[in-house]
C-alpha cells in the first residue's frame, strides 16, 4: 500500500435492481478486475468501508483476513459525550485544564515535532516522512485535512494529530506527543476531532486498531466496531523467502 494510503479496493457502481442481482454484478466486475492484475510475487490490500464482501477475491484464490476499526456516526456533541466511558471523559476534562487546542500548525512543523518525539524515545520512523509531508500538504491545499494541537501555557506544542476526510468519513491519520504531555493530551485532541467530524456530518473513523492499547483508548469513545477486509495473494517462492527472513530475524535477535 502506498504511504498514508490506508485503504484501496474497487469502487463499483452496481446500478439499480434487487440486491441479489446487484451482488452478482459486483461479483462479476470485481473478478474481471482481479484477473487484469499483473503477475506479482505478492499482493495485499486493505479494502475501503464500501467493500462489504470479498467473495470475488476468494473465488480468485486470494486469502482474506480482517482488521477492525471503531467508527462514531455523526450526532449532537452532547449525545456522543454521554455515550463515552466515564474514565475517558475524566481524562479529557483533566487535559482541558492543562492545554488549549489550536489548529495552527504547518506540515513541516508537525513532522519536525514528530521526529523530535521519536528521537526522545530512541525510536525510528517506519514510514517515509518526506512523502507524508507532501501528502498532508496536498490535503490542506484541497481543504480535506487539518491539524489539532494541544498547547501548554508557554505556547509549546505537547501533542498533535492530523485528520483527513472524504465525502463520508473523517479519518484519524497521524498522532504524536511529547514524553511529558500526559496520557490525556491525545484523548483531548481526538475528542476535538470527533466534534469536528460530527459538525461536518461525517463518520469519525479511527482508521484501524493496531494494538491492545488502541483498543482500550478507542473503545472509550463509544464507537461501533466495524470490519475492514484485507485481501492477500503471494507465490510459493515469496512465502518461502518471507519465512526464511522471519527465522533469520528471530535468530539474530536471540544473539543480540
Amino acid at each position: 500500500m502506498p504511504t498514508l494510503t490506508h485503504f484501496l479496493g474497487p469502487g463499483i457502481i452496481d446500478g439499480s435492481g434487487s440486491e441479489p442481482n446487484r451482488f452478482v454484478k459486483r461479483l462479476s466486475i470485481t473478478r474481471e478486475l482481479v484477473r487484469k492484475l499483473p503477475n506479482l510475487s505478492s499482493f495485499r490490500q486493505k479494502m475501503h468501508r464500501g467493500v462489504g464482501e470479498t467473495l470475488a477475491f476468494q473465488a480468485e484464490d486470494f486469502d482474506v483476513s480482517t482488521q477492525f476499526t471503531f467508527e462514531i456516526p455523526p450526532a449532537e456533541h452532547d449525545v456522543i459525550w454521554k455515550s463515552m466511558r466515564d474514565k475517558t471523559r475524566n481524562v479529557i476534562r483533566r487535559a482541558k485544564e492543562r492545554y488549549r487546542i489550536s489548529n495552527m500548525m504547518d506540515p513541516e512543523a508537525f513532522f519536525r515535532f514528530f521526529v523530535a518525539n521519536l528521537d526522545a524515545k530512541g525510536e525510528n520512523a517506519n514510514i517515509d516522512f518526506a512523502t507524508c509531508q507532501d501528502i498532508v500538504s496536498e490535503c490542506l491545499d484541497r481543504g480535506r485535512g487539518h491539524f489539532w494541537v494541544a498547547v501548554d501555557d508557554s505556547g509549546a506544542a505537547k501533542a498533535a494529530i492530523f485528520c483527513a476526510w472524504d465525502t463520508k468519513s473523517y479519518y484519524y491519520m497521524l498522532s504524536t506527543r511529547s514524553a511529558d504531555s500526559g496520557n490525556g493530551a491525545i484523548a483531548l485532541l481526538i475528542w476535538q476531532a470527533i466534534k469536528s467530524a460530527a459538525s461536518m456530518g461525517l463518520i469519525f473513523d479511527f482508521d484501524g486498531v493496531a494494538h491492545t492499547g488502541s483498543i482500550l483508548l478507542y473503545s472509550g469513545f463509544g464507537g461501533v466496531v466495524s470490519p475492514r477486509y484485507i485481501v492477500m495473494k503471494s507465490s510459493v517462492l515469496y512465502r518461502t523467502l518471507r519465512e526464511i527472513h522471519r527465522f533469520d530475524s528471530k535468530v539474530s535477535n536471540r544473539f543480540v
